[in-house]
């Protein structure tokens, strides 16, 4: 009997401390996956802009490069849960303060990142260029000018 009764007293104590630390492992891990995703997007956008700069002559890969990355920009938007603004993210309390303003931009960042992934398939160089500045523009900057930490 006794043994029993240790056996649950160490059950309800591992749950307490679970129960306790989950939480900031949850956050942590909300930010690691988030980080993850925009150095994803970052990638993306460093190859694209090094094929219209023409530093390297890898045309055809823009396809993969704009999928992949109106792929990442649909799951934007849930990479951001409450509590995960931990020391060392840089976004910005406005994330979470101004959700409609901060929805807005993502969706921004959704619908330009696909007008860029369909141009793509198209070929046409010149609505290319010009749709990844304006997407650039509407979505990264404006993202990057209200939602995040300058570096620092």
């Amino acid at each position: 009997m006794h043994r029993i009764l240790k056996t649950i007293a160490l059950a309800f104590t591992a749950i307490a401390i679970m129960s306790v630390t989950t939480p900031a492992s949850a956050d942590e891990g909300a930010f690691k996956y988030r980080s993850a995703v925009m150095k994803a997007v970052g990638g993306h956008m460093g190859a694209i802009a090094g094929i219209l700069k023409g530093e390297v002559p890898h045309k055809e890969d823009l396809v993969g490069h704009t999928h992949a990355m109106a792929e990442l920009a649909k799951s934007t938007g849930k990479i951001f849960p409450k509590g995960s603004d931990v020391e060392k993210s840089r976004a910005l309390p406005e994330v979470w303060s101004k959700p409609g303003e901060f929805k807005m931009v993502v969706d921004t960042f959704v619908t330009e990142s696909q007008k860029l992934a369909d141009i793509a398939k198209s070929g046409d160089m010149g609505a290319f260029g010009a749709q990844f500045g304006k997407m650039a523009k509407a979505s990264c900057k404006a993202c990057h000018d209200n939602f995040r930490k300058k570096k620092g």
